[in-house]
């Protein structure tokens, strides 16, 4: 397996985990692979027949295919993504939180990414709503992902 199929392996697998990509970009990023490497191993095609609403299985494949422990490249294209959907409107703020949130859970991060979330996340849930500290707080969490565009 070669680092560039465990690394896209390992975001596919995480993204669809945070519902940051649909099961059926999956099924297409593995139909490409097979159309462009004939000796691509078995999980992609495994992964190109696997109904796209079976996200599970997906994830299992994927895992299969190599993506196992997300790099720090793979985090940061994740981050990445989160940043895309705010900045598309694609999901809110408070939704934004949750899946970072989530990213710190199921998904292995370094001890300064993490410190970071937190702090972001802490800072947000503990500034009253409607307040200028919840709004400079909100803003924070915008800027932060922003480096990640």
């Amino acid at each position: 397996m070669t680092g560039e199929y465990a690394d896209e392996a390992a975001l596919y697998r995480a993204a669809l985990l945070l519902g940051l990509v649909r099961g059926d970009e999956v099924i297409r990023w593995a139909d490409e692979v097979i159309g462009r490497d004939a000796g691509a191993p078995v999980a992609f095609a495994e992964i190109a027949t696997t109904p796209a609403d079976d996200l599970t299985r997906l994830r299992e494949c994927l895992y299969e295919a190599g993506g196992g422990k997300e790099s720090g490249e793979v985090v940061r294209r994740l981050i990445g993504l989160v940043q895309r959907d705010l900045a598309s409107g694609r999901r809110t703020l408070p939704d934004t939180m949750t899946v970072l949130k989530q990213l710190r859970a199921f998904v292995t991060v370094d001890r300064t990414l993490n410190e970071q979330l937190k702090t972001l996340g802490l800072d947000v849930a503990v500034a009253p709503p409607g307040s200028p500290e919840r709004a400079a707080a909100e803003q924070r969490v915008r800027d932060w992902l922003q480096q990640y565009a």
